[in-house]
């Protein structure tokens, strides 16, 4: 199987710098999809952001979370720090974990990810993962506090990743705070 991927991000109403950031990588059979939401908004949550996504363009990609995120930990160790939501996914199980208030949701396959609590360069618990086969026709959606939690997928279900990104980026945006959406869609190969 394979991943249909769009997202879209943009900053907080009123400024020129984002301090949201996506990465998706491939990498042989595994494909990284990472949504960073550092703290607060402006110059210094960009720098912690272009940090965060220099890290993890550079890590290599294994099907587990776990080395990614103790890279991305220490990196922004000196920072403001960052909430985010990491997942590997390798053609046919999706392994995920995130620290902060980054959320992912799904329809189709369920995904019981659970956020750790904390700040990601800072302090955090223990990581909590999580490692699910996927199915064609499933749908993740990954998205920072810039977007209202009450975002319903189903309102997109039928929509390409792209289309479902503005639409859900318009609809449940909101202008005080950066914003970033990332839907997949899994494909049969």
């Amino acid at each position: 199987m394979r991943l249909s991927i769009a997202h879209r991000t943009r900053p907080k109403v009123g400024e020129v710098e984002n301090g949201d950031g996506v990465v998706v990588r491939v990498d042989g059979p595994h494909t990284l999809l990472a949504v960073v939401d550092s703290l607060g908004h402006g110059p210094a949550a960009a720098q912690a952001t272009a940090e965060a996504v220099r890290c993890l363009g550079q890590a290599p990609l294994v099907p587990s979370v776990e080395p990614l995120m103790e890279a991305l930990h220490a990196a922004l160790r000196h920072g403001r720090g960052a909430a985010i939501m990491l997942a590997v996914f390798d053609g046919h199980t999706l392994h995920c974990g995130g620290v902060g208030n980054v959320e992912l949701r799904t329809v189709g396959t369920r995904v019981p990810v659970l956020p750790t609590p904390g700040i990601l360069g800072q302090s955090f618990r223990t990581l909590r993962t999580v490692s699910t086969v996927l199915s064609p026709g499933d749908r993740l959606a990954v998205f920072t506090d810039g977007l209202s939690f009450r975002l319903d997928l189903e309102l997109v279900r039928t929509q390409s990743p792209d289309a479902a990104c503005a639409f859900l980026m318009e609809r449940f945006g909101r202008v005080t705070d950066d914003a970033t959406v990332l839907v997949a869609d899994v494909e049969p190969s």
